[in-house]
């Protein structure tokens, strides 16, 4: 098969030593060579037949094999391998697909490393212009000038001249085996194609031909999201740069993130064709990187590097135990609770109970069991007695407090699909399709097992869709915001400057005054909507009412690069802003 997909005039055809090579190799006596060449003869007899191009339809040589095939009672019809296989088989033959690829491997070869490949307009054929259309395709092979004229060069070159070649991918192996796969072909024209390739690129044939003419419709939404998730990023940094309210902006950890995922940008250039780049499955490629690395794995840890994620957090949930507000208040936030609801790193265990706010909050910052107990001790005193914190404990506490690290979110705790997908981790998977006879008939078989595991994290992955279409980089600009005006509204600018004096970190200072005074009286207070920490101040009715003015007045699309939405007929659709169906 090998020998036959690759053109006949290449050098490194083998055609006409395989046989003698693999003799002398194995240590094959006459008689075996003799049945081998018969063997391999009947072979080219069935590949020729199978994988005609139309250039090739009236060689004389199949011809002639054709006539003597007939002759014998051996005729086979074209396309007659995997009859059954209606995706790889029939008119969908994958084998075609491998003969087009070894056919181009060849124009690799002799396509000089600085040349872009300039196909004639005028030729017509696979190698001339493309004049695909979609909604007229029914079969692979109506795709073979779009694949050949326009796809595989342009592959090419982005794997020659674009950030796929040029630099090692984020989480290749999870994220980019297509493009991993490509980058070999281009770079090893002279091996041969492999299955896996094959199927890597059939597979975007398929989904071609099986989006048909939504085709359009599908490139353009995904080549938006893309643009959006950036536009959203550019959005928060200008934003911050005319805020002088938070040093964020100035931390490593936001400016060294945020470089990274920029690089990321690399891969939206309008330098090659929509065809291309924005196909179904090399978009799912490019978004799948975006989403799994760019913005939950980087974005984690900029989403709460100045602690604002679980500064917010706890005041929700201390604002909803108290029935003070209710979750579908403010959308955005429930769709960032219940995403962190299991993390760890902030809540430390299940979701805190009233009374257990102060210390699950402080553990969460890094103090110990003993400290976090004596702060918890010191807010509720004070939420009881309705005094005022004391110079002494609230310079005990600054002291407890300082160089105490918070634990950093990690993704995994984030998404399962994360885990399934980026660490190749399925425990805790579930089987919900087959029937308890089918589990006893394929139990540890591959078959299985990979049937279950994808089905775990498409489940996962419908799961935590809206997770996925949160922007991390912009939520921790409009968080960070939040903590920053709370601070102002509650009039602690003053405090939190002789914290500065002190040599204690701000919101280390902010930290103390947040949960002593605001998360302890929602604690432990007696009325903690109506107590007041400042004269016309009462903490629960202040915080709340803000919080919701300020998260309601912010523009859902500056926050989520896609939206998903049920269709008519009950199946997730996926749409960009403004909502496009």
């Amino acid at each position: 098969m090998e020998c036959y997909f690759q053109n006949p005039s290449d050098d490194w055809n083998r055609s006409g030593t395989i046989v003698k090579d693999f003799c002398d190799e194995y240590g094959v006596n006459e008689q075996g060579r003799n049945h081998l060449d018969k063997i391999f003869g009947g072979l080219r007899y069935v590949v020729v037949n199978e994988v005609p191009l139309k250039q090739e339809a009236n060689d004389p040589a199949r011809l002639q094999m054709l006539t003597r095939l007939e002759s014998i009672g051996q005729a086979t019809s074209s396309h007659s391998w995997l009859p059954r296989d209606e995706f790889i088989g029939g008119d969908r033959s994958i084998i075609h697909t491998i003969r087009l690829l070894q056919l181009f491997a060849g124009v690799i070869g002799s396509t000089p490393i600085n040349s872009k490949r300039h196909l004639d307009p005028k030729l017509a054929g696979m190698f001339g212009s493309s004049n695909w259309l979609s909604g007229r395709s029914r079969k692979t092979r109506d795709l073979d000038e779009l694949l050949m004229a326009t796809i595989l060069p342009e592959w090419m070159q982005m794997i020659r001249n674009g950030v796929v070649g040029k630099v090692r991918l984020p989480r290749e192996t999870e994220l980019c085996p297509l493009y991993m796969q490509l980058k070999y072909y281009v770079e090893n024209p002279r091996k041969p194609v492999s299955w896996s390739l094959a199927f890597g690129v059939h597979a975007m044939l398929t989904a071609i031909l099986d989006v048909d003419q939504e085709n359009q419709s599908l490139m353009k939404i995904s080549k938006s999201m893309f643009d959006i998730f950036f536009a959203q990023n550019v959005n928060a940094v200008k934003l911050s740069q005319k805020d002088g309210s938070s040093n964020m902006f100035n931390l490593d950890s936001w400016k060294h993130n945020l470089c990274m995922v920029s690089f990321l940008e690399s891969f939206g250039l309008d330098v090659f064709k929509e065809q291309a780049m924005w196909n179904p499955l090399c978009a799912g490629t490019t978004l799948s990187i975006i989403s799994f690395f760019g913005n939950l794995e980087i974005g984690s840890a900029v989403i709460d590097c100045q602690a604002q994620l679980r500064i917010v957090m706890y005041l929700y949930h201390g604002l909803l135990i108290n029935n003070i507000i209710r979750s579908v208040d403010m959308p955005f936030l429930d769709i960032l609770y219940n995403a962190f609801k299991e993390c760890k790193a902030i809540w430390c265990g299940g979701l805190p109970k009233r009374g257990e706010l102060v210390q699950r909050f402080w553990i969460s910052f890094g103090l110990g069991l003993k400290e976090s107990k004596k702060m918890a001790e010191t807010a509720e005193a004070f939420a009881r007695a309705d005094g005022k914190m004391s110079s002494k404990s609230m310079s005990d506490e600054m002291q407890m407090c300082r160089g105490r690290n918070i634990k950093p979110i990690e993704p995994r705790e984030l998404a399962t699909c994360f885990r399934r997908i980026c660490e190749r981790d399925f425990d805790g998977i579930v089987d919900k399709y087959h029937t308890p006879e089918q589990r006893k008939n394929s139990q540890g078989s591959e078959l299985y097992l990979f049937a279950v595991r994808t089905n775990d994290t498409l489940d996962h992955l419908d799961k935590e869709l809206q997770l996925l279409s949160v922007n991390f980089f912009s939520s921790a600009y409009y968080l960070e915001q939040f903590v920053c005006s709370i601070g102002r509204v509650l009039q602690w600018e003053g405090i939190l400057k002789s914290f500065k004096r002190t040599g204690c970190d701000m919101r280390q200072g902010f930290a103390i005054l947040f949960a002593q005074h605001v998360l302890g009286t929602l604690d432990f207070a007696r009325d903690p909507v109506n107590r007041e920490i400042l004269e016309g101040f009462p903490i629960g009715l202040v915080t709340s009412s803000f919080m919701n003015q300020f998260f309601n007045r912010i523009p859902v699309g500056n926050i989520l690069w896609f939206q998903a939405m049920l269709s008519d007929e009950g199946s997730v659709q996926v749409s960009t802003f403004p909502y496009v169906r």
